[in-house]
């Protein structure tokens, strides 16, 4: 039997905030019940916060550790079993026990194909790519400012202008982390399920501006199009850029609410009346969000823009190809990790696109599979009901194509792949070429698979509360 040293049961802390808006935020992390009504919460990475004990409902529920220890113990010599163990430790954004199931699969059985094309991907990844003077000197041209400095990893460069950081990582070595991260995910998610796709033979080019406006200054010089982008991947430049998200409006609106409450935070210490542990107490807390729903949004964006980039740079949806908008955006919404999922990885329930889905889903004229593959979802939902609406819809077929149909699915992306350069596909052409694929499958049968799928379909953090 596998050791299992980590601790089985973790804490889900729902924190309604004060006022009005009866808003109520769930984290994961440990939390202790203190004499006098207090509850000290503390975050995996921002330390520790204290909330009054009527503000807060504590879950205990069971670690994606002991979930995933669980799972590969009753894999025992199957190594098909260790596989699936390895896809869900994947899903769910664990990498060092994705590998650990893999190994246990080879030692189960050294042949197993799978398994031997992860290691193979491996080797692939670690291989020098070599010298990167020639991209470095294209995002100097593309951007056109001589003060960004240059960052390189193993197959990224980043171009960025953020702060340096005395005697800990700076946000420009963060990004280049969780870019690795989404890189190394990516190739998995195919390799693991038996795709090989192509390795990209130069490193990715990712520009991170510190400050939102100038950002917002350069993409609207693109394309005007991109005003409201929160990061975008630009297939002509291949080029991926972002800002860091704690420079945009809203979040400068949330920092200065924050400082506020720090100053009042100083005053009530100060003053020692009967409301300075509420106050203090709601300050740390506002601080705390304020840096969770900063990291979430990077996280998200990146995770996002960055599937565009892999799926355009290893042969999955080739950058010339005119693939249809819902196919681009289903694939990177499927991958991206949602803002707030307390257990974020591939394929994780997005609440919020889930949401999307469901307000459409009862239009069946809009809501149907003709005409999301046909890709009118888009158009009717920027003049209708809004553009996120089409991003749920896409997730949605998306992510139950990637679940229940993904051989079929994946030959729907190498036929789209192989389509002329440039050519504008019409409805019809890519609804025919979805049917050649799914032949076997009618529409009918594949629409109530999908809405059936869909209604079902629950947030981790709702599948672990609904087992306790």
């Amino acid at each position: 039997m596998l050791a299992a040293p980590w601790p089985a049961r973790a804490d889900v802390l729902f924190y309604t905030l004060p006022g009005k808006s009866g808003l109520t935020v769930a984290l994961q992390g440990d939390t202790g019940v203190n004499p006098g009504g207090t509850v000290t919460y503390t975050h995996p990475k921002f330390g520790k916060i204290h909330f009054d004990r009527a503000s807060v409902d504590i879950r205990k529920v069971p670690t994606v550790q002991s979930q995933f220890t669980k799972q590969l113990n009753k894999s025992g010599t199957n190594a098909e079993a260790c596989m699936a163990a390895a896809q869900w430790a994947l899903r769910h954004g664990m990498l060092r026990q994705f590998h650990m199931a893999v190994d246990k699969a080879l030692a189960a059985d050294p042949k197993n194909v799978r398994a031997l094309l992860v290691r193979n991907l491996q080797i692939k990844m670690n291989a020098e790519l070599g010298d990167s003077s020639a991209e470095i000197s294209d995002m100097q041209k593309l951007i056109g400012r001589s003060d960004m400095k240059v960052l390189q990893s193993k197959h990224f460069i980043l171009m960025h202008d953020t702060p340096d950081r005395a005697g800990g990582k700076s946000r420009a070595d963060d990004r280049l982390q969780l870019l690795e991260t989404v890189y190394e995910c990516f190739l998995l998610r195919f390799y693991a399920y038996g795709v090989q796709l192509e390795i990209p033979q130069r490193r990715l080019k990712v520009v991170l501006f510190n400050e939102y406006q100038q950002y917002l200054a350069f993409a609207t010089k693109l394309s005007p199009s991109l005003a409201s982008a929160s990061g975008f991947w630009s297939p002509d430049d291949n080029t991926a850029i972002f800002f860091d998200h704690g420079t945009n409006e809203e979040f400068k609106e949330l920092a200065a609410i924050s400082k506020l409450m720090q100053q009042r935070k100083a005053e009530a210490i100060r003053e020692r009346d009967e409301k300075t542990a509420d106050t203090v107490r709601l300050a740390d807390t506002l601080s705390l969000l304020v840096d969770i729903e900063r990291e979430n949004s990077d996280i998200e964006v990146v995770s996002h823009e960055i599937t565009h980039q892999m799926a355009g740079n290893t042969g999955l949806l080739p950058r010339h190809v005119r693939v249809p908008s819902w196919v681009h955006e289903g694939l990177a919404t499927y991958f991206e990790t949602p803002n707030g999922a307390s257990w974020g990885g591939i394929g994780a329930v997005n609440r919020s696109r889930l949401d999307w889905y469901r307000l459409l889903a009862p239009d069946r004229v809009h809501s149907n599979l003709d005409f999301i593959i046909g890709d009118q979802i888009f158009d009717f939902a920027k003049t209708n009901v809004g553009q996120v609406a089409g991003y749920g819809q896409a997730w949605a077929l998306t992510h139950f194509l990637m679940e229940k149909h993904f051989d079929r699915f994946m030959t729907f992306y190498r036929r789209l792949g192989e389509m002329p350069p440039d050519l504008v596909l019409s409805a019809e052409v890519v609804n025919g070429l979805f049917d050649e694929c799914f032949v076997g499958v009618p529409r009918r049968t594949l629409d109530a698979q999908w809405r059936s799928y869909m209604a079902g379909l629950r947030t981790d953090i709702e599948l672990v509360l609904a087992d306790q």
